[in-house]
């Protein structure tokens, strides 16, 4: 094991006995977990939809170890040459369902409804080629922030250099990569309510579009779910069933055009640990400096209130540091940082970030004046 691993797994370890939890992995996960890989076959990549009757492409037991393959947008169609005709008429085809092309899903042999399923995710190596692009606003009116500005298309190809991590984007301008799963999903959640806004959720054949996300995850866009983080989501139904796709080399929060720097990778490599031990209802995820919780809804202020809310029950029922729902709402005021996810995908995001480093255990300094 290099050094950064073992960093890696330390760190890991300690959050869990600070919190005072344990994971729970069968007999098999803990003395003896395998490693999986998960190529991106035609048979293993859906493009923009979730089918709850879609037979896992592989079965694995907590605490196991999984190498995912993906594809970018619209099956790999989308690549260096091809133009916003063929982009728009991609799209077109799949109306309804996202341009994702997800790869999965995979079953956890000791998922049940009503638990947690813990995702490390461990590493995630690129593919040489990204792009961004907007669509025309005046053929989709509706798509990215400011539509009625751009009403011609406008796409873009990148090459990585993944020795470096980092593009360029245009002369004197050079981005570093920071790549992460623009989407990340178990299993729909049967009581998804319809949609207020933008096309169906579900399609005639009972399977459930991946533009927007939701309690199970799905499209987040979360930019902080990089290699080290880990991401807790609500198991709805049997085996859990991850799909992950929409893979990002780097993403502003916002995602204002439509797209971030949209990529594909040779390998993300996960591990799934169900947790009998610990309920959430929406998701939430932790990196090396912060605890990080989510909300979701087509209206940008009920979004952020279910974010707050999720960040003030989160902190008055840890047991790092004891508090009060008073004293918890008054810490994700002062350290919380609530920034918009993104707002493109129909439920708009925002994401409440608590710092660790606040949890010192220290005891000296004055005491609170008066606590009411």
């Amino acid at each position: 094991m290099q050094s950064s691993d073992r960093t890696l797994t330390m760190g890991l370890c300690a959050t869990a006995a600070a919190l005072g939890l344990a994971s729970i992995m069968s007999g098999h996960a803990a003395g003896a977990s395998r490693h999986y890989d998960l190529p991106a076959t035609p048979d293993n990549v859906q493009w923009g939809w979730y089918d709850p009757k879609e037979k896992p492409k592989l079965t694995v037991h907590s605490g196991d170890t999984v190498s995912i393959e993906t594809l970018a947008h619209s099956l790999g169609q989308i690549k260096p040459g091809v133009g916003m005709e063929e982009i728009i008429k991609l799209r077109k085809e799949n109306d309804g369902g996202g341009p994702h092309s997800i790869t999965g899903p995979i079953y956890v042999e000791e998922a049940e409804p009503g638990d947690t399923l813990e995702v490390q995710i461990l590493k995630i190596v690129p593919k040489a080629d990204a792009f961004n692009f907007n669509l025309p606003g005046t053929e989709f009116p509706s798509v990215g922030l400011l539509p009625a500005e751009f009403p011609a298309g406008f796409v873009r190809y990148y090459k990585l250099d993944l020795t470096r991590m980092e593009t360029v984007f245009k002369p004197g301008i050079v981005i570093d990569l920071k790549p992460f799963p623009g989407t990340f999903a178990v299993g729909v959640d049967p009581n998804e309510p319809e949609a207020k806004a933008g096309p169906p959720i579900h399609d005639a054949k009972g399977r459930t579009s991946t533009l927007r996300p939701w309690k199970n995850g799905s499209n987040m866009d979360l930019s902080e779910l990089q290699a080290g983080s880990t991401l807790y989501l609500p198991v709805f139904l049997k085996g859990g069933l991850i799909w992950t796709g929409d893979s990002h080399c780097r993403q502003g929060n916002g995602e204002v055009n439509l797209t971030a720097l949209e990529c594909a990778y040779k390998e993300i490599e996960i591990r799934p640990i169900v947790r009998k031990d610990l309920k959430t209802e929406w998701p939430w995820a932790e990196t090396k400096t912060h605890w990080i919780f989510m909300g979701y809804d087509e209206d940008l202020n009920l979004a952020m209130k279910i974010a707050v809310e999720q960040t003030v029950h989160w902190l008055s029922t840890q047991s790092i540091v004891p508090m009060s729902r008073e004293e918890a709402y008054a810490l994700s005021s002062i350290v919380g940082d609530c920034r918009v996810t993104q707002v493109v995908d129909i439920r708009k995001g925002v994401h409440c970030m608590i710092p660790k480093s606040v949890f010192t255990h220290r005891t000296h300094g004055p005491a609170p004046a008066s606590s009411r």
